[in-house]
């Protein structure tokens, strides 16, 4: 069986310039991707990408810096091989890649990094970086179940307000993971005249929202343009509420490492789609709906806030170094949870728990779904002989899933 494609291969076989060939989903996932690139500032010849004159993608090809553009990222291999790809793409080297910024803040609870690609005179893409290594990176995602704004979302919306001020014709806005979830809410708060130039927003693998943001008329106006893609086993994606119309794509691997956009399918200039989520991803989502909805705010909160203090004890600062010493991280935190009030411990353990009769309450929903979907295939099933699905598409074999109730698994 051959390989299966993935962005690596459309950037090295797909050569047509951005003036021959419009802009497709392919070049958001290896424009996301991109984001990640941490651009060191000790570079006199690469300080022009941080005003808005920017440099040649191709330009970022220097070995001196191999080390420190992913370091902490994920797939560091493959990111500076994707990088080769580009730097030597004729549909990607002359992009200049302009207003790089990269903040981190641990006091403010942020994590923000953005950059602007211009693609030709008339279309500029702006990407937003998705989580870094850094804890306070996972702090602010795991904070979105509970605010709106976080830091990281207003400062994307005076990202792209400056972007729109600096580069002129249409805006294509997007990003990976929570710099998805960065573009969907620039976009919406935006202010008018940025907003109304922005032709198409990509939200790979992004979380959702608080529903009191789906609600406004901001995010309904640009909810048309937003493109929502994610994997068939999506854990990221599928966090909190959720914008219609998401299309579900084909990974070569299993659970969160899906996540990774290196892994999702590549047919020529376009996507592997499958039919719907796997029954894993279903089953999580509904899982962690039901619990998030039976708790306040000010409870999530309190949850979030309670077991990061006992994560963050200042020993290390991203999620690498916390597990290279796991030896010492481990029992440091299990001393650190247990110095807890035992009202605060009680009321972490209580919540905890409250995860497991959830699971098994949504089990029963999912089966009586996919038994809905089953009758509702019989007939064309029956009518003739079975259709092999046509090369790239069809539904993917997923993961099963352990019953809580009976730890069997289904």
């Amino acid at each position: 069986m051959s390989r299966t494609r993935n962005m690596l291969d459309y950037v090295r076989t797909e050569l047509d310039t951005f003036d021959e060939r419009g802009f497709c989903t392919v070049d958001s996932l290896v424009l996301s991707w991109m984001t990640y690139t941490r651009i060191p500032a000790s570079d006199p010849d690469l300080a022009a990408v941080r005003g808005w004159e920017g440099v040649r993608l191709a330009d970022l090809y220097r070995a001196e810096h191999f080390d420190a553009y992913y370091d902490g990222m994920w797939s560091e291999s493959a990111g500076l091989k994707l990088l080769a790809a580009v730097a030597a793409s004729p549909r990607f080297r002359d992009v200049r890649v302009a207003g790089y910024v990269e903040v981190t803040d641990p006091q403010a609870e942020k994590q923000f990094a953005a950059m602007t690609f211009r693609l030709t005179k008339d279309a500029s893409y702006v990407g937003y970086r998705g989580t870094d290594s850094s804890l306070v990176g996972w702090k602010e995602d795991f904070n979105l179940s509970f605010r709106c704004p976080v830091p990281s979302q207003t400062e994307a919306v005076r990202y792209l307000n400056e972007a729109a001020a600096r580069v002129d014709g249409d805006l294509l806005v997007g990003g990976h993971s929570k710099g998805g979830n960065l573009a969907v809410y620039a976009a919406a708060r935006a202010a008018g005249a940025a907003s109304e130039r922005v032709v198409r927003v990509f939200s790979h693998d992004g979380p959702g929202f608080l529903a009191e943001f789906l609600a406004t008329e901001e995010y309904r106006r640009v909810e048309p343009r937003v493109e929502k893609t994610l994997p068939q086993s999506s854990v990221v994606g599928m966090l909190l509420e959720q914008q219609e119309g998401y299309q579900v794509v084909r990974s070569n691997r299993a659970l969160i490492w899906q996540h990774d956009l290196f892994s999702w399918v590549v047919d020529g200039c376009e996507l592997v789609h499958v039919d719907g989520l796997a029954p894993d991803a279903r089953y999580l989502s509904s899982t962690i709906s039901a619990w998030l909805g039976a708790r306040t705010n000010e409870e999530r909160e309190r949850f979030i806030d309670t077991l990061y203090s006992v994560i963050d004890l200042g020993d290390v600062s991203t999620t690498r170094e916390l597990r290279a010493d796991w030896r010492h991280s481990v029992p440091a935190r299990t001393r650190a949870f247990a110095s807890l009030d035992a009202e605060t411990r009680s009321f972490v353990i209580q919540t905890l728990r409250a995860l497991v009769p959830l699971g098994v309450r949504v089990v029963p929903g999912l089966l009586a779904e996919d038994a809905h979907r089953a009758r509702s295939a019989a007939p064309a099933v029956a009518e003739g002989p079975r259709q092999e699905p046509s090369e790239g598409r069809g539904e993917a074999t997923a993961p099963t899933v352990a019953d809580p109730s009976t730890g069997a698994r289904g």
